[in-house]
């Protein structure tokens, strides 16, 4: 990828319990284990560019009785460039014990080769006046893969590195929309796809089955690692359509049960494949509601 721009910085148990279903949602939605989607997250600030998608869902957490609005957006910035973000909004009760956090997760891509290829990963949280910041820099040109966190009054200071490989390193949202783009392999019927996540703090593994085709949609089994699953290794289920965006995903973790997440009548989603629409050569995008 010689030639990719550098790139810069940039409770009680009732929280617990809406933490963990929180989590479990992250991990349906963004079909990635290493994503800690706190419980209390909000939309998102609009970025600017032109908005490719804008996908929004109820999700629902049995246990614990209650609900949230989630999305997930993609944005061209322009030059082949893409921001994709995810957002939770708590809902009634949990939107009580959640406290006044805020948690955004987004990440920015470049277009190159048939796949988008991460540039920064961040996952920003306010909570009480505070700011807490971890950026995940893919640096191409030196190889290299950094995490930097923020300090209050220091600025930003480089935690932890790793080395670039030949291999795929994605970030939970480059991972998401680079198998709906069949950058992991072909996504047919009774395939296995798999990826490699951001190997902190441990090394990680998704692995993508793909299913029949049913009533609801193309349904998809993904197994991936996470602490809110009882052995750590769970299943997550997604029905997608037939553009390959995710209408409904469903998980179960440990003191929580069931969480659900099921896409929204008013969702902006794709009328032709995300390939087309994200190659050079196409046109603006177009919207099925």
């Amino acid at each position: 990828m010689k030639g990719l721009p550098k790139t810069g910085a940039g409770g009680g148990r009732g929280y617990r319990l809406a933490r963990l279903a929180f989590l479990a949602l992250a991990a349906a939605l963004a079909l990635e284990a290493g994503f800690l989607l706190a419980a209390a997250a909000a939309p998102v600030a609009k970025a600017p560019g032109q908005l490719l998608e804008d996908l929004q869902y109820r999700v629902t957490a049995w246990v614990i009785g209650g609900a949230a609005r989630a999305g997930i957006t993609l944005k061209s910035l322009g030059g082949g460039r893409y921001q994709a973000d995810l957002w939770v909004e708590p809902l009634g009760l949990l939107k009580i014990i959640s406290g006044q956090r805020r948690d955004r997760f987004y990440t920015e891509m470049a277009w190159r080769d048939g796949r988008l290829v991460p540039l920064i990963y961040r996952e920003e949280t306010r909570k009480r006046g505070k700011r807490g910041l971890k950026e995940y820099r893919f640096d191409y040109d030196r190889g290299r893969l950094e995490l930097w966190t923020f300090h209050e009054g220091k600025g930003m200071r480089r935690k932890w590195h790793t080395a670039l490989k030949k291999e795929p390193i994605y970030d939970p949202l480059s991972a998401f929309y680079n198998f709906r783009l069949g950058a992991m392999g072909p996504p047919k019927e009774g395939e296995t796809l798999k990826a490699t996540g951001i190997p902190y703090p441990h090394p990680e593994e998704i692995t993508v089955r793909i299913g029949s085709q049913e009533q609801k949609g193309r349904k998809v089994m993904v197994s991936i690692i996470n602490r809110v699953f009882d052995d750590e290794r769970g299943v997550v289920f997604v029905y997608f359509d037939d553009k390959w965006s995710p209408i409904q995903a469903w998980t179960r973790v440990r003191l929580v049960g069931k969480v659900e997440g099921t896409i929204l009548p008013e969702s902006k989603t794709l009328n032709r494949p995300l390939k087309e629409i994200l190659s050079p050569e196409q046109g603006k995008m177009a919207f099925q509601k």
